[in-house]
């Protein structure tokens, strides 16, 4: 694949190419032909469709020239659990969230942006299957590689948008009502032609459906760890086994569970990925201080080897600042005492007092000292990168699914849990490892499982779904299932004169 750099040839074509909402068309103003027809052009429109995925998921300053996004998917993970406290007197949006209770200026504010930006991503990529399917004439195995990243771009904000609004996708209602599925390049808002949602059975299959056939025909390689933002095989292999254990949980689906641990497996076993044993890993490596502009960080800087799929906004701080900005200064939410009080001492994914290299530390130190923040996310100005898969998070689906379908702790799924747990402290400080034991039955290990999870990959999109899957309360205790979920925003029905439906729960 060529050099990373060029991604931003995409902000020529983020002008060229605009695919907004379910009642815009998209604006060409150059023909698809053209674009089409040739492998710099296909890749630029390409590259640009990852941004829109970027946008759609962790949010861009307003100075990009993208409709601004604050980060709401991917914050939505935590927010309404119990991760994250909200300042009630300061971020009503986020009091929303978590209490299900969303104004008319919410639904055409935040949940809209959100309806529309998933959508964006998906027209971009409909657009480029498409457009190099119908007019590419470059090397064939380069055009299919091209599509299949396209497909796996719209697996992934289909699936994001499944989580986000489909009712019932996490709980095992598949007759659910899921997405607007739309397969092909939108050509305008046509009354007649207003679709339904689809349910929530079809769109996991359709997700799976372009994640199998992206695996065929993308790339086997695995691209050096600063280049990890494109589809690879294994990457989407990554990205199937979170589908699969997503759908499968709930109802201990054991086919589902059973992909879901193979892939994983595969992933952890392929060459080129590496997970270190190092505590210093988190700081140094996987959440290192954040360029600013100005300031003496390499850039680009050395990432882990640990990365399977990453935003990585350091790579150009002068052109591509982005992701999420929400957590350092503390103002609107800052992490709950509970979480930080569940870590055991000498946690460096937690709180260690008088140590720089914990994830957990007090930030901003002129807002809110007294408050606690991730430091995963650490620069207000925007160069923070965001990860989207890595390696252990399918070390810990493996243990987890692994474990659900054979209902013993094999040895296998020991390891991958011990070595997730153990790299979390000094060698120092480090416990034994876990044997089998040490847990009264399957059960018990996999709520080990889930504990590990949520310590190791707490505020990079995970949480709320965890939750959901696993029949676990949010923050609020008392919201039933249905209200877990975002509602359509009121617009989407208002222009639809109601073929498109709200979500059960919500007005």
């Amino acid at each position: 694949m060529r050099n990373i750099k060029s991604l931003y040839i995409t902000f020529l074509f983020a002008v060229v190419f605009s695919a907004c909402n379910l009642d815009y068309a998209p604006e060409n103003t150059m023909v698809d032909e053209i674009v089409y027809k040739n492998e710099k052009t296909a890749q630029a429109a390409l590259l640009g469709a990852y941004v829109r995925l970027n946008v759609f998921l962790a949010g861009a300053p307003n100075d990009q020239n993208y409709y601004s996004n604050t980060g709401y998917t991917f914050l939505f993970a935590d927010i309404g659990t119990p991760n994250i406290q909200v300042r009630e007197e300061l971020a009503p949006t986020y009091v929303a969230m978590q209490n299900a209770e969303y104004t008319a200026d919410q639904h055409d504010g935040f949940i809209y942006s959100t309806w529309r930006q998933g959508y964006n991503a998906i027209d971009y990529a409909n657009n480029i299957i498409h457009g190099i399917e119908e007019f590419g004439v470059y090397d064939t195995t380069r055009m299919k590689q091209h599509v299949a990243e396209a497909k796996f771009i719209r697996a992934y904000a289909y699936m994001t948008m499944l989580q986000l609004f489909g009712d019932g996708a996490l709980t095992g209602n598949n007759r659910g009502l899921g997405v607007v599925m739309r397969l092909k390049p939108y050509d305008g808002y046509k009354p007649a032609d207003i679709q339904m949602r689809v349910s929530v059975a079809e769109t996991y299959n359709q997700i799976i459906k372009d994640l199998n056939e992206a695996v065929t025909d993308l790339s086997s390689n695995v691209l050096p760890s600063s280049g990890r933002m494109r589809a690879t095989q294994s990457v989407a292999k990554a990205f199937l086994s979170r589908v699969y254990l997503y759908r499968g949980t709930y109802e201990n689906v054991s086919e589902d569970l059973n992909q879901a641990a193979q892939l994983a497996l595969e992933v952890i076993n392929t060459q080129g990925y590496g997970f270190s044993n190092s505590s210093d890993e988190f700081r140094n490596q996987l959440f290192p201080a954040n360029i600013n502009d100005g300031s003496t960080e390499p850039n680009p800087t050395t990432y882990s080897n640990e990365l399977i799929f990453v935003q990585p906004s350091r790579i150009s701080t002068n052109k591509y600042p982005s992701g999420l900005t929400s957590y350092y200064q503390k103002r609107m939410f800052h992490l709950h005492t509970d979480f930080i009080n569940s870590f055991p001492e000498g946690d460096m994914r937690g709180y260690v007092a008088g140590s720089r290299q914990s994830l957990i530390q007090q930030g901003d130190p002129t807002n809110y000292s007294a408050d606690l923040t991730s430091m995963k996310y650490d620069n207000v100005g925007g160069y923070n990168d965001v990860i989207y898969i890595r390696l252990a998070e399918m070390k810990l689906t493996y243990a987890e699914a692994a474990t659900r379908v054979s209902n013993q702790i094999t040895a296998q799924a020991l390891q991958q849990l011990n070595e997730v747990r153990s790299r979390a402290f000094s060698v120092a400080n480090r416990p034994a490892n876990y044997v089998v034991s040490d847990f009264a039955d399957a059960d018990a290990f996999i709520a080990e499982v889930l504990v590990q999870r949520n310590r190791e990959l707490a505020f990079e999109g995970h949480h709320r779904w965890d939750l959901i899957r696993t029949h676990r309360p949010l923050l609020n205790s008392h919201l039933p299932d249905n209200k877990k979920i975002l509602p359509v925003p009121d617009y989407e029905i208002r222009i639809s004169e109601g073929v498109i439906q709200q979500n059960t729960g919500f007005r």
